[in-house]
């Protein structure tokens, strides 16, 4: 409103303010026709205001208050800048959601493919080594029929027998029947029939001597030497009947004399002669018989792959197989022909054509060889460079009954290529998503802002900010009052075809609500009905939580604030009865705890939607004396299934009961009938099944749920007694709730505001 409008709205309502209506309306009516917009201000202000009302225009109030002047009739630029503040308020927390939204995706679609690429990795990684395996079974099988075969088996056995004669004899001559034995010249020959091929071979005997060896001929001195420390452990695990296979780079030395250079490219293998006692007599080398061959080749194979390879290391890092770069180092003369090559960063890319400053056999290992050395078994998708500096991911597993290790690394720019445009395609996907929300933002806030430019959001002098609670005759918001800037919960009577009776059930809670003064009891601000017809009462906000709240996020409740709660229940309940009134309705969500004035786990009772009057000369309604039950039935007396329109202070000692063993066990009270024989029976500790802490309460809640209700307490006093008693056995003090709620308070507020917003969220 302008100054000139606002000044003749002053003039001509300071004039016609104390008229009848009936000229008050034949002044407007007139007003209409010269000035429209006069008229429809002066019609809105003679429903709110007297002369005092309008005389100056007031500067911006300093505490918190809201404009009683109607909102009915707002200038366009007012409706457009709340048009605005609406769409950026419901627009722009949609735009970054959808912006997270996009982020998180994109995150987890990068961290779904990195697990993709790692997965692959795992599973290549697994099949070579089950595919190295069985090589291994396949060259050991061979090797054991070798051993087994009849003629090699006795040829060693008469080497065996001949070995023990001589040291038997105890001559001084020296070993010229080993040397020229007819079974080892057998044994070569038959070892060659069976392989086709010349094959070199050696025997030791259960003392670890050297009983034959294919070049005796050439190198005497080695028959009659005993094994080495290694070469001991070495024969004592074949001895036990396994076979064992030794790759290249594992250097051994079995005997004196007997060796393979460290570098040397033979392998070769030891198995078990058994003999005719089923042990093992001797054990048996075998070299040189094309496993060599059937090795290099299955490498040879996985060193082709278009983007990594597969190869071997020992615990020292040493390359085991065929490199994949092996013409490239060689002709950037890289690899310096040390042999063996160790698997080492040399800190730049040597496919580039740069060069190292690090020798090759001191440059630290590469990130898999330095991990699978130590024994271990891993993959990274990480980048890390590999032996010649390019950037890898990898796999690697230990062998620890070879002591060496497979690694299986994959070029990173060909690992993530797909990966790379699953990604691309993601932020494409996700922003076009984002744009999605904003513009539903958009369509949401315009219908938000008709909303709240209708003003349908205000019952009488409150204006409505979120939604309670809802039951069966109304729903309960946070209000605020428009002049005194009071937080206050508010009942809405629901539906617009509201039935009489409905009404006076309404206007009975609360005016008997209202006479009731208990600290423990809700506080009634106001009752009446707005301009658009709608019931309401206004009531004191309690920023707490009801005890089903309380239960679902604290689980059972300790026995001793059992009775810290139920005592303030009890007082309240109290009062009432003395008033005449019986609750009907007590359930934990129509009682509140909150931490209230600094005084943790104060009760609050409410919603006395079923109050019933039960003493003379307190007002009955007849709209109360139905036959109809209303109520929560496992919290109701069951005197009541049968008798709706009972007042009985014992139906809400019956009540509390219920809520009590709620509370000690966090489970739905049993319902308890008033049919068959079994009527009368009160229930009892096993009936009731408490918890093993809280079995002193199977007395009392016997008494408080039997389903006859002399045999219940007589009065709330007289519970309270029994609680006071019971208290002794469960101590519970302010200080323990006051720590509860210093740690719980945060979490419960916010556990109940989550409630609270899924109610409120559109179905």
């Amino acid at each position: 409103m302008n100054s000139d409008l606002h000044q003749r709205v002053k003039e001509a309502f300071a004039e016609i303010c104390d008229l009848p209506p009936d000229k008050q309306i034949a002044r407007i009516d007139k007003l209409a026709e010269s000035s429209p917009d006069v008229a429809a201000e002066l019609k809105s202000l003679l429903s709110y205001h007297t002369e005092q009302s309008l005389v100056v225009e007031t500067p911006t109030p300093k505490v918190r208050t809201r404009s009683t002047l109607s909102k009915t009739f707002q200038s366009r630029p007012s409706v457009w800048l709340k048009f605005i503040y609406q769409a950026l308020l419901y627009t722009l927390p949609l735009v970054l959601l959808g912006m997270f939204l996009s982020y998180q995706t994109n995150a987890h679609i990068k961290s779904l493919l990195r697990n993709s690429v790692s997965n692959q990795l795992e599973v290549t990684v697994e099949q070579r080594l089950k595919q190295f395996r069985q090589w291994e079974t396949n060259e050991t099988a061979k090797v054991l029929r070798w051993s087994q075969d009849s003629e090699i088996a006795q040829h060693v056995r008469d080497l065996v027998q001949l070995a023990k004669d001589i040291v038997k004899d105890g001559s001084e001559k020296s070993l010229t029947d080993l040397l020229h034995a007819e079974s080892t010249q057998k044994l070569g020959s038959r070892l060659e029939a069976i392989s086709a091929t010349k094959i070199k071979f050696a025997v030791w005997d259960r003392r670890l001597m050297t009983i034959a060896d294919w070049s005796q001929l050439e190198q005497p001195n080695v028959l009659g030497a005993f094994a080495t420390p290694s070469g001991a452990s070495m024969l004592t695990e074949v001895f036990k009947g396994e076979p064992r296979l030794y790759l290249p780079g594992q250097f051994a030395v079995i005997t004196e004399g007997f060796e393979l250079e460290p570098g040397a490219t033979d392998m070769f293998a030891l198995v078990p002669i058994v003999g005719e006692n089923s042990e093992v007599d001797a054990v048996m080398m075998l070299r040189g018989f094309g496993m060599e061959e059937s090795y290099w080749h299955l490498f040879e194979d996985w060193a082709r792959e278009q983007n990594g390879e597969t190869y071997l290391v020992n615990n020292r890092g040493e390359l085991l197989t065929a490199s994949r770069y092996g013409d490239v180092l060689e002709k950037l003369s890289l690899s310096e022909k040390a042999k063996p090559f160790v698997v080492g960063d040399p800190g730049v890319n040597l496919l580039s054509g740069s060069k190292s400053d690090i020798a090759s056999r001191v440059r630290p290992l590469t990130f898999s060889a330095r991990h699978v050395t130590s024994g271990n078994n891993g993959v990274s998708i990480d980048e890390y460079p590999n032996y010649v500096g390019m950037e890898v991911v990898g796999a690697w597993r230990w062998l620890p009954d070879h002591q060496f290790g497979m690694i299986l690394e994959q070029h990173a720019e060909d690992a993530f290529a797909i990966a790379n445009t699953a990604r691309k395609a993601t932020l494409i996907l996700t922003g076009l998503f984002a744009m999605t929300i904003a513009c539903v933002g958009l369509i949401a806030s315009k219908r938000v802002s008709r909303g709240l430019m209708s003003n349908i959001c205000d019952v009488g002098p409150y204006q409505m900010q979120e939604l309670l609670g809802e039951g069966g005759m109304g729903r309960v918001y946070l209000a605020e009052h428009a002049l005194l800037c009071r937080q206050s919960a508010v009942k809405v009577l629901s539906g617009n075809d509201i039935d009489l009776s409905v009404i006076s059930r309404f206007e009975r809670e609360v005016q008997l609500a209202s006479q009731l003064t208990h600290p423990n009891t809700i506080a009634i601000y106001d009752f009446g009905r707005d301009k658009t017809g709608k019931f309401y009462y206004a009531m004191e906000f309690i920023n707490g939580a009801h005890l089903g709240q309380l239960v679902e996020y604290a689980g059972p409740i300790h026995p001793g604030r059992t009775i810290f709660l139920l005592r303030q229940l009890c007082r309240a309940l109290g009062e009432a009865h003395q008033a005449g009134v019986v609750h009907r309705d007590i359930k934990p969500q129509n009682i509140m705890v909150c931490n209230r004035g600094g005084e943790p786990d104060f009760v609050k009772l409410f919603d006395y939607g079923l109050v019933k009057a039960f003493a003379p000369g307190v007002n009955h309604v007849t709209t109360s004396q139905t036959k109809i039950v209303v109520g929560t039935p496992r919290f109701m007396a069951p005197e009541r299934l049968n008798s709706p329109w009972l007042a009985d202070p014992r139906v809400d000692i019956y009540s509390v009961g219920a809520v009590a063993y709620y509370l000690l066990t966090g489970k739905l009270p049993p319902l308890f009938m008033l049919s068959g024989p079994a009527s009368n029976e009160q229930p009892g500790i096993e009936t009731l099944d408490l918890p093993i802490g809280a079995v002193e309460f199977g007395d009392l809640l016997g008494m408080c749920l039997s389903p006859e209700p002399s045999d219940r307490p007589s009065s709330m006093q007289g519970l309270l007694r029994d609680l006071e008693e019971l208290s002794e056995k469960f101590p519970w003090s302010r200080e323990d709730s006051v720590v509860w709620w210093q740690k719980h308070e945060a979490k419960l507020l916010g556990y109940v505001k989550s409630k609270r917003q899924s109610l409120a969220a559109p179905k």
